[in-house]
């Protein structure tokens, strides 16, 4: 049951970050809605079942985006692998790491979709990855961090356990 509400989730979340919040200008930068959303899945529940929402959240952001396919996909394989270094017990007991890891993920993120734009010829210019907005927005991603991850950790509690 809960797979199918991720999804929905990662659904509406992909069309607030890139139809609606930039259309509304509350804020300078928008959320990383879908880079929270994948760190906290990966931390709950494994790099592997992670990669498999990577790709779908990728070509949803690409269509959406009208990016090339496969380049959101690319850079937010990254984030999944961040998102596992969260999975110990440890992390869970403390939301710092998570915010931090969730700032660290988004300089990532937006240094390897640069990247890749750049390799494709789209440019892209390296100084944006430490500039202004991807700090504010990785700043942005790290106080999505608690509602997100006490949500997905109230749907792990929601599944039955398998034996």
């Amino acid at each position: 049951m809960t797979r199918p509400v991720f999804g929905l989730l990662l659904i509406v979340a992909a069309l607030l970050q890139t139809a609606l919040l930039p259309r509304w200008q509350l804020l300078a930068v928008t959320p990383g809605l879908v880079l929270v959303l994948l760190l906290g899945w990966s931390a709950y529940r494994g790099v592997p079942e992670a990669l498999v929402w990577v790709f779908v959240a990728g070509f949803l952001l690409d269509v959406l985006g009208l990016d090339r396919l496969g380049a959101n996909a690319l850079a937010l394989l990254p984030v999944a692998l961040l998102g596992g270094l969260s999975r110990g017990r440890f992390f869970h007991s403390a939301l710092v790491f998570p915010m931090v890891l969730a700032m660290v993920a988004t300089f990532i993120y937006v240094g390897t979709l640069l990247a890749l734009r750049g390799l494709l010829g789209e440019g892209g210019d390296a100084s944006q990855v430490l500039g202004r907005v991807t700090l504010l927005q990785s700043l942005l991603n790290a106080l999505l961090v608690p509602p997100v991850f006490g949500f997905l950790g109230w749907l792990q509690r929601m599944e039955p356990e398998r034996t």
